[in-house]
């Protein structure tokens, strides 16, 4: 179990921001879990901002971190984390 999670959050976008209005993020991160987790907490600046954490499973298929629910991995969270790899 553990193995397949860590697989699963190899391609993690962090989605953060004020109103309705927010930035997408690579997770640079550990693959883990809690260290997601750890980071969401960090973006939400106690209250001031919101975040969540999408997670690449595979083709246009997602989950929400916190949650668990499945959620669509759309084309630009790609285009972020290729601008981390290269």
């Amino acid at each position: 179990m553990k193995n397949e999670m860590k697989n699963e959050m190899n391609r993690v976008v962090i989605i953060s921001g004020e109103g309705e209005v927010g930035i997408i993020e690579a997770h640079t991160g550990r693959p883990t879990k809690r260290a997601v987790m750890a980071r969401i907490k960090r973006e939400r600046c106690g209250g001031d901002r919101w975040a969540k954490a999408i997670a690449h499973v595979d083709g246009a298929e997602g989950f929400d971190v916190e949650t668990g629910e499945p959620v669509g991995w759309i084309r630009e969270y790609d285009i972020v984390i290729k601008k981390i790899l290269n």
